[in-house]
């Protein structure tokens, strides 16, 4: 099983530090190819009818990371958001993942969780610094959670939109809400 831990404090934008922290992830996932590549493999039964997915000099982009997480920091070095996933496939300018837990923090020095969003399958595209998914999402914070299916969370705007089947359910008493 193999665990990737990436850091990125800078001073850079925001962007900056999450492109750098996917190229050194693409890094990373070329490097495990190339372990995986020397090791002996089983013959398969008949290579003409296989298609071959690894490039002549046995590194492949498509190979899967157990255990994912890509934290992000804000300006001042303060956790931002925690991305965990139990299996990401890293591209150059996407990523799939299974199992999301994204969770975001409050931005300061005593990194506070503010909300927690869970999927089984989504697909995060680093140059528009967005995470969706076509299935369902739960998202969860201290006064409400919310479920639905079909969902979008846009980074810079701190924004998530669920497509349908949203429901809602508050945590906390809305005693004026009928009045």
């Amino acid at each position: 099983m193999n665990t990737i831990f990436l850091s990125v404090r800078s001073r850079h934008s925001s962007r900056r530090r999450l492109v750098t922290a996917l190229l050194a992830a693409a890094l990373l996932v070329a490097v495990a190819s190339q372990v995986r590549a020397s090791e002996p493999q089983k013959p398969i039964a008949d290579p003409a009818t296989q298609e071959d997915s690894t490039p002549r000099d046995g590194l492949s982009m498509r190979a899967p990371l157990s255990q994912f997480r890509l934290p992000t920091f804000n300006a001042q070095g303060h956790r931002s958001m925690l991305i965990e996933s139990s299996e990401a496939i890293v591209g150059p300018n996407q990523i799939e993942l299974t199992n999301l837990n994204l969770t975001l923090f409050d931005g300061t020095a005593q990194s506070a969780i503010e909300t927690i969003l869970l999927s089984p399958q989504a697909t995060a595209l680093t140059d528009e610094e967005t995470i969706s998914g076509e299935g369902p999402v739960r998202i969860i914070r201290d006064d409400v959670e919310i479920t639905g299916i079909g969902w979008r969370y846009e980074h810079a705007a701190r924004k998530v939109s669920i497509a349908k089947n949203t429901r809602i359910r508050f945590q906390s008493s809305l005693p004026d809400l009928l009045r």
